[in-house]
């Protein structure tokens, strides 16, 4: 087993007879953390009041459809900036390539989602920039150091992300440890 990682560099690489392992964790901003957690203190108190309202049946009678609406969107607001503080706090993807698969996981705490890509398909692994485009979810999520990333790769006529913390250095250290183990081509012929 051997592990590549600079001594400046925050992103752990190491490369294994079973395959080859990047832990990056993500970029922590003192600004985003201290602005959720303030957030989410005004966010827990309205959740309660509104909930008590609902169940009390104290709504007005005209509004109730109107706050059980506002409730829903401002739970689902809440869970996205619980999500993003605890990004902040303790996040990091993990990428594992094995055999034939690639595999990215988005860990906080140890819980977080797999998902999975075939080495074989994939085509043009490189850095790309970090574009925000407001109709897509995971891209609106980066200014709060969550989704998307400096990496990039195509794969079956879609392009996939990550990387999010990752600077330019490190996102080339990257690259180059996945190219130096595993051929990818760098563009599907058309």
């Amino acid at each position: 087993m051997a592990t590549r990682q600079p001594a400046d560099s925050r992103i752990t690489i190491t490369d294994t007879a079973e395959g080859l392992r990047i832990v990056m964790p993500g970029r922590r901003s003192w600004f985003v953390i201290c602005f959720l957690a303030f957030w989410l203190c005004g966010w827990a108190v309205a959740e309660v009041m509104v909930a008590k309202q609902l169940f009390n049946g104290d709504a007005p009678p005209d509004g109730e459809i109107f706050m059980l609406a506002w409730f829903g969107v401002w739970t689902l607001g809440g869970g996205v900036a619980i999500y993003a503080w605890l990004w902040q706090l303790m996040g990091k993807e993990i990428l594992t390539a094995r055999g034939q698969t690639l595999t990215i996981r988005r860990d906080i705490g140890g819980f977080g989602l797999n998902k999975e890509y075939s080495l074989v398909q994939m085509r043009d692994l490189r850095i790309g920039s970090v574009g925000v485009t407001p109709f897509e979810f995971s891209s609106s999520l980066q200014l709060w150091g969550v989704g998307g990333g400096v990496i990039a790769f195509d794969q079956r006529e879609r392009t996939y992300r990550f990387g999010a913390g990752l600077d330019e250095a490190e996102a080339k250290q990257v690259v180059i440890a996945i190219k130096q183990r595993f051929r990818v081509p760098e563009s599907t012929p058309k």
